[in-house]
């Protein structure tokens, strides 16, 4: 006979070896990741009995902070820009303050340094990167600041507020943006590339080459139409980026604590093998060891092989979702990132003392040429001779995470005020970078690894002289292949678990057959970054979950949309 267990026994983290053999819940939740605690923490709340099942050690997922280069040196090792905290339902439906929960948004957010020692400098104030950009071009100074009105009229109205509900088919949502002039603006834009939209508003080569890294950074491919909505969004975002005090596993702490407060339940170590599917129903998830928890409803944030072909099989799978899950295309690039502890922080040499202090510095790139040839190239399988990409001195603003001082006998000394030294600083310098490193990833990366982060080091000395010699303390290199062994659904190193393309977004993601979390199974809900409207801890694909998962178990929401995503449903899906 099978232990069951009571939905009633007290929360919090459960070590999986205190599981009986089987146990019932209202939903069970497969992986902790950011959008798996959020779909989980409004579910709980709801009266819904929930557990979480994460296979790694800790949950988070992506929300990651570890000590990468040695003890007292932690770094964000995947969400280190928080880009949507400003429009996400979750930040006004939880008071996160009392679990100590900030965000810091500086205004110098994303600056650029070039080989002659001019700089560009992007602002989340307007002006003031107007001014940065008249060092360049006047008329493109006055261009930004127009275009930036029109663009965050998109980004209000339309592109942010669709994040959080669920998609609807192209030929309906295009009759519903030409309603309104911002609607309409947005599809134009979609029909263009980010190449055609950059060289339609700006004429000096480095404000475009800044620009287009903004709006490609994350995985939109630069000369590709149908996805040039998300421009504004990206190029926005880019100058409203903040920074998780203490680290962007708080953010995990702080949702794993709200379902830990409305009765919910989080088990680690725990690898979820198979879901169980009886008459066609989801009933249930069963773990490596046999252990079964059996669930009205289950939610997955795993990619669309690891759902379709190996949790759920294909006996139980439509033929066309089949198709999808076996042809899903992974990220088009993923990223290697060189880490270093340091002395100092990084000061580079450019002609304004802003850029020290920019959340983000890309360095490498003289032209829109130079950069897009270092796409292609890597999109071609190869890294090098030129590299270049964005890097971030994570204790600028987060000191928390350099326990060390000059002068400590170790991370976690604390020097009295007369004595104290310098604290350290923990910096990185990512670049795009393929999966199969010169055809073969384990090779590859195995015989150049350490000759990248010699390379990589070199390079930012030339645009930061100081990070040199006893400066740097540590490194490290981390490489997709890292990537995708800290969490295996980032498969090839795909930090958003599926490329962004037309095929792939929208509707499409992962299938027109999975709109709104709801699959062909019966009690079989998505909810992760392959899922509507995509990663980057942006929030879509866990709320979106928990508003269905609600519905279809007929339970009383507690939360009601924001107005910028009720205003956006009046507007356009009345």
């Amino acid at each position: 006979m099978r232990e069951t267990f009571a939905p009633d026994l007290a929360p919090g983290e459960l070590p999986l070896e205190q599981f009986p053999d089987e146990s019932h819940f209202d939903v069970a939740v497969v992986g902790g990741g950011p959008n798996g605690l959020m779909t989980a923490a409004y579910l709980a709340r709801a009266g819904l009995s929930t557990v979480v099942v994460e296979r790694r050690h800790e949950i988070g997922g992506g929300l990651a902070t570890e000590e990468v280069l040695f003890p007292g040196y932690y770094s964000n090792v995947h969400a280190v820009y928080h880009m949507m905290t400003d429009y996400m339902p979750l930040f006004a439906d939880f008071d996160f303050a009392k679990h100590g929960l900030t965000f810091i948004k500086p205004n110098a957010q994303t600056a650029s340094v070039f080989a002659d020692g001019s700089s560009l400098l992007l602002c989340s104030q307007v002006e003031d990167t107007k001014d940065s950009i008249a060092k360049f071009s006047r008329k493109d100074a006055i261009s930004f600041g127009k275009v930036m009105r029109t663009w965050r009229r998109i980004v209000d109205e339309v592109v942010a507020p669709a994040t959080y509900l669920p998609p609807v088919p192209p030929l309906d949502m295009i009759e519903a943006f030409e309603r309104t002039e911002t609607g309409r603006e947005a599809l134009r834009l979609t029909e263009m590339s980010p190449v055609e939209i950059v060289d339609e508003i700006f004429t000096d080569d480095r404000v475009k080459m800044t620009i287009l890294y903004a709006a490609c950074m994350w995985g939109l491919d630069p000369t590709d139409t149908g996805l040039g909505f998300m421009v504004p969004l990206l190029v926005d975002r880019a100058v409203n980026k903040g920074i998780c005090f203490g680290g962007s596993h708080k953010l995990a702490g702080a949702l794993s604590r709200e379902i830990h407060a409305a009765g919910g339940l989080i088990v680690d170590n725990a690898e979820v093998t198979g879901v169980i599917v009886e008459d066609g129903h989801a009933a249930g998830i069963e773990m490596f060891d046999g252990r079964r928890i059996m669930a009205k409803a289950v939610v997955s944030s795993l990619d669309p092989q690891t759902n379709f072909l190996r949790l759920i099989g294909r006996d139980h799978v439509d033929a066309d979702l089949v198709s999808t899950a076996e042809d899903w295309e992974w990220d088009k690039w993923s990223f290697f990132t060189v880490s270093l502890a340091l002395t100092e922080a990084p000061r580079y040499r450019a002609d304004d003392p802003w850029v020290d202090k920019a959340v983000m510095t890309v360095l490498g790139f003289d032209s829109t040429d130079e950069l897009l040839a270092h796409w292609a190239a890597v999109a071609d399988g190869r890294l090098g001779p030129r590299l270049g990409g964005h890097a971030t001195c994570e204790t600028l603003y987060d000191p928390t995470l350099a326990r060390m001082r000059s002068g400590s006998p170790h991370p976690w000394a604390e020097d009295p005020p007369e004595r104290a030294g310098a604290r350290h600083h923990v910096a990185f310098l990512q670049m795009h970078a393929p999966y199969d490193l010169d055809g073969d990833a384990q090779t590859g990366w195995k015989q150049r690894q350490e000759e990248l982060v010699d390379a990589t080091v070199e390079t930012w000395a030339r645009y930061a002289p100081n990070i040199a010699g006893a400066t740097i303390l540590r490194r490290t290199g981390e490489t997709p292949l890292d990537i995708e062994r800290r969490l295996p659904n980032m498969v090839r190193g795909s930090i958003k678990h599926g490329d962004y393309n037309p095929l792939q977004m929208g509707t499409f993601r992962p299938s027109d057959l999975c709109v709104a979390g709801r699959t062909p199974i019966e009690g079989f809900y998505l909810c992760g970054a392959s899922t509507y409207p995509g990663g980057l801890v942006i929030g879509g694909p866990g709320y979106i979950a928990a508003n269905t998962v609600a519905e279809d178990l007929g339970v009383e929401k507690w939360w009601s949309p924001p107005r910028h995503v009720a205003r956006f449903a009046e507007t356009y899906l009345s």
